[in-house]
């Protein structure tokens, strides 16, 4: 009963991440977003930024309307 269980289970995994490697891999319209704040437009454009870059702003005594950080 217990190996028949772990076959079931092995194979929906199987499944599961051939699923996943067709659609990442083989799908020409999506592409993996980017993750270092520093270089996401989307995080910039929101006035989020690296904990460095918040920091020296912090230290500096600037608000947080500027600034960016590519080095994270």
């Amino acid at each position: 009963m217990f190996l028949k269980l772990l076959l079931i289970t092995i194979v929906i995994m199987v499944i599961a991440f051939l699923g996943l490697g067709v659609q990442t891999f083989f799908s020409k319209k999506k592409a993996f977003p980017e993750t270092k704040i520093g270089h996401n437009k989307q995080m910039r454009k929101n006035k989020i930024y690296c904990y460095k870059t918040q920091q020296k702003m912090i230290d500096k005594g600037l608000d947080n309307s500027g600034g960016g950080c590519s080095s994270c």
